[in-house]
């Protein structure tokens, strides 16, 4: 029985081994999550606005554009629960942190918890940005995991590439897809695609689960209070949209979402609600797919934004 453990342990030793290295590895590879946090623990002092919300954050809102001390906290898919979550973690690290603009629209409200469809991404808030929602010996504990995220990881990584990304700057790590502010920069106007436009390849963002959706309704009214605990003014943020996309989307979803975020506002006086959902300025040309804006529609977007009477009040 001593011989078979000890045969045993050689065998698995080199495996578990290159496992460890692996994931040692793959962590110490740049990510938005770990510079976005990273930046806010030093940098917060500075901040005077800070962006929350998913990829309609990430990628549509330039704070270099937009003005001085504004941070870009949002990423891919992110979820209200974890808005919430950054929103105190990094509260009191930002004591110039007056106002708080928070994507809630049709790409979010709705939205399934994270564990159910991208579960590699909910590992990031747990590993990078200190949001402890799972054990950490549980699959979300661990980079290795999700193998589908691992291996996208390292195919950008130097082992398989020695290319630079032409959107990052001095100031950030070569291999990150957003700038020194936190602005997403991959969806660039030369790389869109006309098919993302076409009707079968526009994402609805439907409704699949009552609970989800009242949870996010919960979700909301709680950085609203947080927000006004804090005497910060919240901006609850549509953001522009393609004729395209608003055809197709859910008639009843738009207008629960109307409903629920003037809610909202009615009943915290620190609330303003921006929706450009529908905004005549943006063309077909600003737009990267369906509802995401390009570099250029961002650009232009964050400009209009930052010079609206909603802004300078």
């Amino acid at each position: 029985m001593r011989k078979f453990i000890i045969r045993l342990f050689a065998f698995l030793f080199p495996a578990l081994l290159i496992l460890t290295a692996a994931e040692i590895y793959v962590r110490h590879l740049p990510n938005t999550y770990r510079y976005k946090d990273l930046w806010m623990w030093q940098n917060g002092q500075r901040v005077h606005t800070l962006i929350l919300g998913n990829s309609h954050a990430y990628y549509d809102l330039c704070p270099k554009v937009m003005g001085d001390s504004i941070f870009n906290l949002g990423n891919v898919s992110q979820r209200l629960e974890h808005d919430l979550h950054l929103l105190r973690r990094y509260a009191e690290a930002c004591p110039n942190l007056r106002t708080v603009i928070q994507v809630a629209d049709n790409s979010n409200v709705f939205d399934a918890p994270m564990e159910e469809d991208e579960p590699g991404r909910a590992t990031y808030y747990q590993l990078y940005m200190g949001y402890r929602k799972h054990s950490p010996l549980s699959r979300y504990g661990f980079e290795l995991a999700s193998m589908t995220s691992f291996w996208g990881k390292m195919q950008k990584s130097p082992l398989f590439s020695s290319s630079v990304f032409a959107g990052s700057d001095a100031r950030t790590p070569a291999t990150l897809e957003c700038d020194s502010l936190g602005w997403g920069t991959a969806f660039r106007s030369e790389l869109c695609n006309p098919d993302d436009f076409l009707p079968e390849r526009i994402n609805e963002h439907l409704l699949t689960d009552s609970a989800a959706w009242q949870s996010n309704k919960a979700t909301l009214q709680e950085i609203a209070a947080e927000c006004q605990r804090r005497h910060l003014k919240l901006v609850l943020l549509m953001t522009p949209v393609s004729e395209a996309y608003t055809r197709k989307a859910s008639k009843s979803q738009l207008a629960a979402i109307q409903q629920w975020v003037h809610t909202i506002k009615n009943s915290h006086p620190n609330v303003q609600v921006a929706d450009y959902s529908q905004d005549p300025r943006f063309t077909k040309e600003d737009f990267f797919d369906s509802d995401h804006l390009n570099d250029r529609g961002a650009k232009k977007f964050s400009e209009i934004y930052s010079t609206s009477l909603l802004w300078q009040q």
